[in-house]
């Protein structure tokens, strides 16, 4: 016995070593600050006011295809970039040589080809602005909104979106060189004091820095590899079906169309149903826990289609099956990093398997059932971030601190509480909810808290899998980089260098344009690269991504793109980018009717949304979030009125959805059809995750093995709802 004290002492005091050393530095100091400073203090409600709310919009890593790292923060250690991690303002990515990788965010999507810096200088729902330090990005605006801002700032230019389509940003080696090519919609230039009106099918090349700098124009090249790629997955995005039940502004959404099934309820409407997931699975259970500021702890989860049902909505279990019931259709979505509700007060048997440290627990919240935040927010996102995501029956029961005498019907039901031992939890390592077994006896005396008291460690911002080895950095040149902005970054991104703009002493420039393509220098050189940057890639890659052709090509010289034609691009002369492919890209293909042409049109949106609009005919309004009335129900810039109600959904019938038919022969190869992947098998990285074993057969798999208690899936408890 005194042997067993003696070796926990020693752990102890290893442990609190390792804090003082990671504590010690200043960014993680820094960063330890200001977890400290966001972490609830007491199972409280919501604060005074709205002063302090998070983002209600994250960007998700949603395709990985090569070296991707990521840096949370945009300081401290740089790790392996994960599946589903959310990305906020001031993350870093790093998209490595030969490599390439694809961010969702709302109405905008990024596609990042290989040698791409990229990160969020303002991210939430009025405005996206990303700085990119250098590299490709392929990205496209689906829909454009009153008081929208779309920026991307370089070295030597900040670009914003005027109208809603494709667009197409190369910043040379440099960093002294950018071209922006308008593939649809329109944008607007500034640099060295001026600005410059990009139209539809034109590109513009911008050399020099600061106010020294030559802008010229001409037509646009024609698509290269990135391009078609970025194409490929917008044209999925756009003929998605899930688009008939969930509000489009749900990131990931479009993945659920190959791993599940939609389904019809009578208590909530449309619920989408996982085509295979193993025997005793419950939702949060197959992924791990992160820090990601300013919310904490998030879940990041292992499956492909793991985004969406885990950051917006809620979950019920319907006597066999676990099924996903998205937020009202009409409501603009508002990201959560868990709905979840956490565990306290274990009875007896809780600590078993756990070991020297204890552990945590938690189920998920099911559908009308009040979501409450263990991080700092304000009454109106205390609002916004239920209402927007469930249909809340009594309204008291998010209002001050009502949701104490809730019943949540899951609390107490073992199978669907998931746990995990302290370490797992704080360390990011994968969740083996097969490890704990439960009963009703040892859940009977927990209670429901936001309050877990955890506290993150070095390696809860990028999980356990993120951290071991060496990965591909950019360089420092790279990194410390200043770029020109026009919109003023968030706090979150002060850390970051920016110029910004003096905007009211840009005036209009004339940029003289070039006959044809442009064709001479190359906007990034990832095919002809400096020996210096050679030497600097090798000191910041591990020896694992040095082997030639062990990464997919994505060619970004734009100087081996073909310039035997110059396409011309079809503008979008609405707010809405339909995805309809320009001229180059099969021009004949075009759709008599676009997506949500019901959206476009309505005779319920003002005039500046409909056709014909740009953003430059919308009245004038803030651009940053952060000055929006913090008790907005976030539908102010939506012009569409809400359904009628039906039942406890919050919406009559599944929105209709045309999506286009491309009847000719393209001008690439992308494959129209996307067909259903097997029946899953994922890998959790890393940790060593054991799956129970997976079922066979027909029809819906899953959910907790045997039936919950109380109807509906109810657990220790009825159904009361205060």
């Amino acid at each position: 016995m005194k042997a067993t004290f003696t070796g926990k002492s020693i752990a102890a005091s290893l442990l609190c070593l390792a804090c003082l050393l990671f504590l010690s530095s200043p960014s993680a100091k820094a960063q330890a600050q200001d977890n400290v400073a966001n972490l609830a203090t007491s199972d409280n409600g919501p604060s005074a006011n709205d002063n302090n709310n998070p983002p209600a919009l994250v960007a998700r890593i949603s395709v990985i295809e090569g070296s991707v790292s990521l840096q949370p923060g945009g300081t401290g250690d740089w790790g392996a970039a994960a599946l589903n991690r959310p990305v906020t303002i001031g993350d870093k990515i790093w998209v490595d040589q030969n490599a390439r990788a694809e961010l969702q965010a709302g109405e905008e999507s990024f596609h990042l080809g290989g040698m791409t810096a990229l990160s969020f200088l303002n991210l939430d729902q009025n405005i996206i602005q990303a700085r990119l330090a250098e590299g490709a990005i392929n990205f496209r605006v689906r829909e454009m909104h009153q008081g929208d801002t779309y920026e991307v700032d370089t070295p030597n230019l900040a670009f914003t979106v005027r109208e809603a389509g494709a667009f197409r940003i190369n910043v040379s080696e440099n960093g002294d060189f950018t071209r922006v090519i308008a593939i649809r919609g329109q944008g607007e230039i500034a640099a060295g004091g001026q600005t410059y009106a990009l139209q539809p099918g034109q590109s513009a090349d911008v050399s020099g820095t600061d106010n020294n700098v030559k802008v010229v124009t001409a037509a646009a090249p024609g698509p290269d590899q990135l391009d078609r790629w970025a194409q490929e997955r917008d044209l999925k995005e756009d003929n998605s079906t899930s688009a008939q039940y969930v509000n489009r502004d749900v990131v990931g959404y479009s993945d659920l169309d190959d791993y599940g099934t939609w389904k019809q309820e009578p208590d909530v409407g449309s619920v989408w149903v996982p085509n295979s997931v193993p025997v005793g699975w419950a939702p949060y259970s197959y992924g791990n826990w992160n820090w990601v500021g300013p919310w904490g702890w998030s879940w990041v989860d292992y499956a492909p289609w793991g985004f969406a049902p885990y950051h917006y909505g809620r979950w019920n279990y319907y006597g066999g099956y676990w099924g996903w019931c998205p937020g009202p259709i009409f409501a603009r979505p508002c990201y959560g990093p868990a709905f979840v509700g956490f565990l306290g007060g274990f009875g007896v048997g809780f600590g078993v398997g756990f070991g020297w440290g204890g552990g945590y627990g938690w189920f998920p919240l099911g559908w009308g059932e009040p979501y409450r935040p263990w991080y700092r927010c304000g009454p109106g996102y205390w609002h916004n971030v239920n209402v927007n995501n469930t249909y809340i029956h009594n309204g008291t029961t998010i209002n001050g601190n009502n949701f104490r005498n809730f019943n949540y019907r899951y609390a107490h039901n073992p199978n669907a509480v998931t746990t995990a031992s302290h370490n797992t939890f704080v360390n990011g390592q994968a969740v083996n909810r097969s490890a704990a077994h439960l009963t009703e006896a040892s859940l009977r005396g927990a209670h429901v808290t936001n309050g877990i008291g955890a506290t993150p460690t070095h390696a809860s911002y990028l999980g356990a899998s993120a951290t071991h080895g060496r990965v591909a950095t950019p360089p420092s040149s790279v990194q410390n980089r200043s770029v020109m902005a026009r919109t003023a970054p968030a706090a979150g991104a002060s850390h970051l260098p920016v110029h910004t703009m003096n905007s009211p002493t840009l005036h209009s420039g004339n940029a003289p344009r070039s006959s044809g393509s442009p064709a001479g220098r190359p906007a990034s050189n990832s095919q002809g690269m400096s020996a210096n940057r050679q030497s600097q890639l090798s000191a910041n890659r591990p020896p694992s991504t040095m082997t030639p052709g062990s990464r997919p090509s994505t060619t970004r010289n734009n100087s081996a793109r073909s310039n035997g034609s110059a396409r011309t691009w079809n503008a979008q002369g609405n707010t809405t980018d339909s995805g309809r492919a320009p001229q180059g890209f099969g021009s004949g293909n075009r759709p008599t009717t676009p997506p949500q042409t019901t959206r476009m049109n309505s005779s319920d949106r003002p005039p500046w949304a409909r056709s014909g609009a740009t953003s430059n005919s919308a009245p004038a309004a803030p651009r940053n979030s952060g000055n929006r009335p913090p008790t907005s129900n976030m539908n102010g810039n939506r012009s569409y009125a809400p359904p009628a109600y039906n039942g406890n959904r919050g919406y009559s019938a599944p929105r209709s959805y045309n999506a286009p038919s491309y009847n000719g022969n393209r001008g690439y190869s992308a494959p129209r059809a996307y067909s259903a992947p097997a029946p899953r098998s994922y890998s959790a990285p890393g940790g060593g995750y054991s799956a129970p074993h997976v079922s066979s057969g027909g029809g819906y798999h899953g959910g907790g093995g045997s039936a919950p208690h109380s109807g509906g899936g109810g657990g220790g408890g009825s159904h009361g709802h205060h």
